[in-house]
Order: C-alpha cells, then sequence, then structure tokens
C-alpha cells in the first residue's frame, strides 16, 4: 500500500472518530425516572413499564433510578439536588407528598413540597384494602369486626412503613368499627404480603398489587377496599362503605413529579408523553394484569388532588398522635 493510500485511509478514520464524538456530545441527555423503592415492587415496576413507552414518545432514553428509603423522601431530595431541566422525574405513590409534608418540617426533608414540587401527570390508580389471613376464621368485614371485639389479639393490623397512609387509616378504622386498631409497622408490602400469608398477622393493609394473586387459591381473604364505590378491575370485592363501615380514604395513585424550577415546557412535554402512553391498549393492557388501573390526569389535576388530600389527612394525623 503507497503512502497516499495510508493517508486517505488515516484521515477518513480521524473523521469518522470525530463524527462519531460530536454526535455523541450533541445527543440529549437521559431521562431519569427517581423510584424511592427498591427493585421489585410495585412502584418500581410501573415505572419501569412507563420509562420503556416514554423512550418511543419522546425518541430518547428513560432510565429508571433506585434511591430507596424514608418512604420516598430520599428520591424527592435527590430530585431537588438535580438539574432543574426536565431531564430528572419522581416516580412514586402520592404517600410521600402528603405525610412528611405533615409530620415533618421543611428544614429537616430539605425541601418544602407545596413551594418547591411541581405534579406533572398521575399515571394509575388502585384501592388499598384489608386482607386477612384464613386462619382467624373471617369471611368478610362484618365477621372480622365481631371477632376483633372479643379477641384483642386480632386488632393487630400490619402496615407497609410507619408515618404511611396505612397506618393512619387504623385511626379511621378506629372510629368506624367501634374497636382500638393497633398498627404493627412492617419496613414495606413485601414484608405485610409475608406476614399475613404465615399467620404472623391477623390482618394487613395492602394494594392489590401486592397480594391479590393469593385470593384465588385461599391463601388470603379480601375483606374490603376502602373506596367510595367497588373497583372496576376487581368488582367482586366488596367496599368496607357498602358493609357499613364509612372508611372510603384508601384509593391511592402514582405520578410524575417534577420541580418548580423545571422549565414549564419541559414539565408540558413530559405530561403530554404520558397522555399518549396511557392511550395504549397494549400499556393499558399491562397495567390490567398487575391488578392496577390506568387513570391519567393532569398535573394541575393531581395537584388539586394532593392538597385535597393534605388537608383531609392532617387532623387525622394530628388526632393519632404519631411522631416521626
Amino acid at each position: 500500500m503507497n503512502i497516499l493510500k495510508r493517508l486517505k485511509i488515516a484521515a477518513s478514520a480521524l473523521l469518522l472518530v470525530a463524527t462519531s464524538q460530536s454526535s455523541l456530545a450533541n445527543s440529549p441527555s437521559p431521562i431519569k425516572l427517581l423510584v424511592g423503592f427498591v427493585p421489585g415492587g410495585t412502584s418500581d415496576a410501573v415505572a419501569r413499564m412507563l420509562a420503556d413507552e416514554l423512550r418511543v414518545e419522546l425518541g430518547r432514553n428513560v432510565i429508571v433510578e433506585n434511591k430507596p428509603g424514608a418512604g420516598g423522601r430520599i428520591a424527592a431530595q435527590a430530585l431537588m439536588s438535580a438539574p432543574q431541566d426536565g431531564t430528572t422525574y419522581l416516580f412514586s405513590p402520592d404517600s410521600w407528598a402528603i405525610f412528611p409534608t405533615i409530620l415533618v418540617s421543611a428544614s429537616t426533608l430539605r425541601y418544602n413540597y407545596l413551594e418547591d414540587m411541581a405534579p406533572v401527570a398521575r399515571v394509575i390508580s388502585y384501592p388499598l384494602g384489608l386482607y386477612a389471613s384464613p386462619s382467624i376464621g373471617a369471611k368478610d368485614l362484618k365477621e372480622y369486626v365481631e371477632l376483633a371485639k372479643k379477641d384483642p389479639a386480632l386488632t393487630l393490623y400490619a402496615s407497609a412503613g410507619a408515618g404511611s397512609i396505612t397506618e393512619f387509616l387504623g385511626v379511621v378504622m378506629t372510629k368506624e368499627f367501634g374497636v382500638k386498631m393497633t398498627v404493627v409497622p412492617f419496613k414495606g408490602a413485601g414484608d405485610v404480603k409475608t406476614a399475613v400469608l404465615g399467620s404472623q398477622a391477623p390482618v394487613g393493609i395492602m394494594a392489590p398489587g401486592d397480594i391479590f394473586q393469593y385470593v384465588a387459591d385461599g391463601r388470603v381473604v379480601p375483606l374490603g377496599f376502602m373506596t367510595q364505590k367497588r373497583w372496576s378491575v376487581l368488582p367482586t370485592v366488596p367496599t368496607m362503605k357498602e358493609q357499613g363501615f364509612n372508611v372510603t380514604q384508601g384509593e391511592a395513585f402514582m405520578g410524575l413529579w417534577s420541580t418548580k424550577k423545571t422549565p414549564a415546557d419541559e414539565r408540558k412535554k413530559m405530561e403530554d408523553a404520558v397522555r399518549k402512553v396511557l392511550s395504549k391498549p397494549a400499556f393499558k393492557t399491562r397495567v390490567l394484569h398487575s391488578n392496577l388501573s390506568p387513570d391519567f390526569a393532569t398535573g394541575d389535576e393531581m395537584d388539586k388532588q394532593v392538597r385535597s388530600l393534605i388537608h383531609f389527612w392532617k387532623p387525622v394525623v394530628e388526632q393519632s398522635g404519631f411522631k416521626p
């Protein structure tokens, strides 16, 4: 090979490398969805389903990054410290926005939810319910309440985390059941499931996605959903309300949050992308198979919902005497 040909090949190689490096430098940064819980749970699973579809809608890489701890607060703090440019979002159940806001000072949280955070889009909703071990002998909620009035050991209920909605629903149940319900907090929903399945706890509060696979074979008994009306995904399960107990505050949701410093056009772009994802039949089917309900709402609608929930739960939390 002569010198001229070698020089041409070398020049072509250098041009290829330079073009490749330029393309990488100009490619948009990946979008991160922060999840405040460990991999394998419902929040993580839905976040990964959503990320798969957002890659298509946004034409960018979307990755899920787990930041577990403190009921979602670690992930919220990571959101606050991330670049405020529309590349980082928090995907979480609604409880992270409600109970820390009521219980913990802004200086301790290192953020003020109402002043710093911006809801982007609601993605799914699901009902919390009370599930019983078959060993206690209750086929429905009325039977359980009667048994609990006679045996204080049956008033213990398993909850996923101290200071969570599952703990404070106990205050509402105590009022409605006419018997003092005593919380037994576990680290997460998986531990609650294990405790009820193993009869280590007589009852526990869980989401359908965490436990419902064990209902068909009789390993757990659904006593009732804590919602205003029956849930369309699992219509055979009665509500507590229709059984005579007005416990209706257990409808929860998961969604995306950003910060108010993130440009409004970036937040709107993500909101629109989520809307498109939730209109896809294949995505809806995946969510429904997880015993969850696709349930889009805009950032503004989600903001009103969270503020209403904070207003409702504040006196309930204060009545409970709970201290973080």
